[in-house]
């Protein structure tokens, strides 16, 4: 009996021993990130069975097993994954607040009203040619706010999308990483009684690798039986499997927004879902939701700015008249239809059956006798090469020809030309005598013949008669005037005014900028709250463990009094046989 004194005493000993290097390990990784306090399980041994009694063998050290909370990790990760989408969306906001912080100052407000009250004055005096150079300057103004603004969105979609190729690189790294904590922890684990819990420190390193690469991207986890973890994409996309991880790339093809979808490498189908959290999904959401979002707007309000004006202005006439005139937008084909969608003219759908006159003066300035004014028929089938035809065909004193980038060019030679009535909308869709020129935001500009004439602003209409303009006829500045806060849709989207607009997109920004703050706020809040409620349960407290110490140490030192005084019945029972 003294030696199974000795056993169970000595099983204790190393039993203590092993939960102090379990306490001793705890505090050495007080500040190691991701770590999880271990806890030593201690279990009697199997009891020794004489006669009709059931002896006790110690105690052992069941397992050692982390002390985790799988809910607070599991909201960890989707509270990583969210924070890092809303932080990257506010940064990327803010990158661009100087260029929507003054929209209602000096920026696109500002422009857009200068401009239609350049037009009013201009309407009051339609005979100042001062007012003409005014109307041409803030016209400049307008478009070069609108470009400007669109190239530097531009500029931001770029850098949106170069961090992603940069965050691609870190998820890989992650993903390679993960896959191999998982052949280390099956590795360690095989062959062991109790699985769970084996390989700790190693699943406290894929824990944090998983929540690091979920602050990256979306992410679902599947626990497996042979303690791995498989990895999906919210679309179902395997991303990591036992050993094996499959690493994110860039698609060679182009998508819709004009970037390369980001796919499983060696595959071209996109990976649906990615938008929704992580700093990828940041940058997704950026570059095409946001950024995308506001060139589209800023496309809005250029597409009906331009058509609007030219639709006035191509009717009108100002105190010059042009002897050469090139249309602001080509066909891609002359030969086919001006509305056919191979053309990729924008503004080919407001083309309709109807016509316009072209009004032709002598080198005097004089309407051309006997007759000066001459009736272009068009029609939805009519083609660039056809019209030109007609107008050399039947236009005295002009020629019209067609050149290599597909533009109509009118060549009046010494004598000029002047239009008026176009029913037709083909003036003002392919940017005759327009006042500006450009099919989106960041290719508007004002027509290259006004920027050298700022005479050939239209003020009024030629006189289908006589084929002049009277004096003080203002009624075209008072139609583009009266545009500003006119209810028009060129291109689809909601009929609204012009100011309505541009007031709509700094609105929209600000609302974004808002939200973005406040949910990186939330967020950010719920994830200090998350880490806490880990550190309560899962970190390490250098006073309890203290505590475990002192208890183990007790343990140790009663065990080692038993040792001790079985030695002493040892040494008397031999003396007794001495």
């Amino acid at each position: 009996m003294i030696f199974d004194a000795l056993n169970i005493a000595a099983s204790s000993l190393k039993t203590q021993q092993k939960a102090i290097d379990v306490v001793s390990h705890n505090m050495a990784n007080v500040n190691t990130p991701g770590y999880s306090r271990q806890i030593s399980n201690m279990a009697t041994m199997t009891p020794q069975q004489l006669d009709s009694f059931s002896f006790g063998r110690g105690v052992q050290l069941s397992n050692i097993s982390r002390n985790i909370d799988p809910i607070v990790n599991g909201a960890m990760i989707k509270n990583s994954s969210q924070q890092a989408y809303w932080t990257n969306l506010q940064s990327g906001l803010k990158s661009i607040e100087n260029l929507f912080g003054s929209l209602q100052s000096t920026g696109l407000s500002a422009a857009v009203d200068d401009f239609f009250l350049a037009t009013q004055q201009l309407a009051n005096n339609p005979q100042d040619s001062a007012q003409q150079f005014n109307v041409r300057n803030k016209s400049e103004t307008l478009t070069l706010q609108l470009s400007n603004m669109s190239r530097q969105l531009q500029s931001a979609q770029q850098i949106a999308d170069t961090n992603l190729d940069q965050n691609l690189q870190s998820a890989n790294g992650l993903l390679d990483q993960i896959a191999a904590l998982n052949k280390q922890i099956i590795q360690s684990e095989i062959g062991s009684s109790a699985v769970a819990g084996q390989a700790n420190d190693l699943r406290d390193q894929r824990d944090q690798a998983v929540r690091d690469l979920s602050a990256l991207l979306p992410i679902q986890t599947v626990r497996t039986n042979d303690s791995s973890v498989l990895l999906q994409s919210l679309s179902g996309d395997l991303l990591v499997q036992d050993g094996i991880a499959q690493h994110l790339s860039r698609s060679t093809n182009i998508n819709a927004q004009g970037f390369r979808d980001i796919v499983i490498q060696g595959s071209q189908q996109a990976i649906t879902g990615l938008d929704q959290s992580g700093a990828i999904g940041g940058s997704i959401s950026l570059r095409d939701q946001y950024f995308g979002g506001y060139i589209s707007e800023l496309d809005s309000i250029a597409v009906n700015l331009a058509f609007g004006i030219n639709q006035i202005h191509a009717s009108g006439s100002g105190s010059s008249r042009a002897s050469l005139m090139t249309s602001g937008v080509g066909s891609n084909n002359p030969s086919l239809s001006i509305t056919d969608v191979a053309q990729a003219n924008p503004f080919a759908t407001q083309i309709q059956n109807g016509s316009f006159n072209m009004h032709v003066y002598d080198a005097a300035g004089l309407p051309l006798t006997p007759s000066s004014q001459t009736t272009i028929n068009i029609t939805m089938t009519s083609s660039m090469t056809s019209i030109a035809a007609d107008i050399t065909a039947n236009v005295t004193g002009v020629s019209a020809s067609v050149d290599s980038g597909g533009r109509l060019v009118l060549n009046g030679g010494t004598n000029s030309f002047g239009f008026a009535d176009d029913s037709s909308n083909f003036l003002a869709a392919y940017q005759i005598n327009g006042l500006f020129q450009g099919t989106n935001a960041a290719q508007l500009k004002v027509s290259d013949a006004i920027m050298a004439d700022a005479g050939l602003i239209s003020t009024g209409k030629i006189d289908l008669l006589t084929s002049s303009l009277q004096a003080g006829d203002n009624s075209v500045a008072l139609a583009m005037m009266s545009l500003q806060n006119t209810a028009i849709s060129f291109d689809g989207s909601a009929a609204s005014s012009l100011n309505n607009r541009t007031s709509s997109l700094s609105a929209q920004y600000g609302a974004d900028t808002a939200m973005a703050a406040q949910q990186q706020t939330f967020h950010k809040a719920e994830g200090t709250s998350l880490s806490q409620q880990r550190e309560a349960f899962s970190g390490v407290n250098i006073d309890e463990e203290l505590v475990s110490m002192l208890k183990f140490q007790r343990a140790y030192e009663a065990s080692a009094k038993i040792i001790q005084t079985s030695n002493t019945m040892m040494d008397s029972l031999m003396g007794l046989i001495r």
